[in-house]
């Protein structure tokens, strides 16, 4: 990782760059090399206001070699010169934030120390939710209010996103574009607390439009005027520790109430 900065007393900005690399083989003749980078600016023109800026730019050699609902590697993406990860406004206070401009979920949910130890662009989104949602999950982005708070070892945020997300820079595919009539919209919140020893979380997505699969496992390309649902909890509890070493235990579940979606349930240890 590379990082900088330029310090002005009046419009301190803040540059940062970030360069992620893997070699894939899949133990036969296929072989991947894929890369990302992301390269981002914070502007701030005056106190406790943020215009922030981030680029993902990714490339690879071959397709994708070893597939299954997460991916083999979630850095794997078609080749793209560049598109927009963040383009917004954050104004902050004490105990909160409040963003508004072009983001994706991956920016503020399903972080957590140990999901940030595996090379991946999104660091635990569930299945039942990027499986079943054309959102802006990474490498698509869109329109967003987002919104946390802060209280103790607790923290509370909502998201609410276009119901479709997009990386493109024409007219009819940007994530700049707000069809609320046929995307439909996408709220997601979580509640998570925090300790010393661990980290727990639960959250909801909800969608205002069902993107059905066909007997393939391909989302359909028209949605159905109808909401769904899909419910998360996750814990994180540090088992031993000696020092800045320690040994961590993850568990997570998943459920989507609608059939029809791409998962249905989801579970990992």
């Amino acid at each position: 990782m590379l990082c900088g900065a330029m310090p002005s007393l009046a419009f301190p900005k803040i540059f940062g760059g970030q360069y992620t690399t893997e070699w894939q083989w899949n133990m036969n003749n296929k072989t991947n090399w894929v890369n990302q980078l992301r390269l981002g600016m914070n502007y701030s023109p005056w106190k406790n206001g943020l215009f922030q800026v981030a680029t993902i730019h990714t490339a690879k050699t071959n397709e994708t070699i070893i597939d299954d609902w997460q991916t083999f590697s979630n850095i794997e993406d078609e080749n793209n010169f560049a598109a927009i990860a963040v383009l917004g406004y954050m104004q902050t206070w004490e105990h909160a934030h409040l963003f508004v401009g072009v983001r994706n979920v991956n920016e503020d949910f399903f972080t957590s120390d140990g999901t940030s130890l595996f090379t991946s662009s999104s660091p635990g989104i569930f299945p039942t939710i990027s499986a079943s949602y054309p959102i802006a999950n990474y490498p698509l982005n869109g329109l967003t209010v987002h919104f946390d708070v802060e209280w103790k070892n607790w923290t509370f945020m909502n998201s609410l996103y276009n119901g479709k997300g997009y990386n493109g820079w024409n007219r009819h595919d940007n994530p700049f574009r707000v069809k609320p009539n046929q995307d439909g919209v996408f709220d997601m919140m979580q509640l998570t607390y925090t300790y010393d020893h661990g980290f727990y979380s639960a959250g909801a997505a909800i969608h205002s439009r069902l993107y059905p699969t066909d007997e393939e496992g391909e989302m359909a390309e028209e949605p159905i005027k109808k909401t769904s649902c899909a419910w998360w909890v996750y814990g994180e509890q540090s088992l031993w520790e000696s020092g800045e070493n320690k040994v961590s235990l993850m568990a997570q579940y998943s459920e989507n109430t609608n059939k029809q979606n791409g998962c249905r349930r989801y579970g990992k240890v």
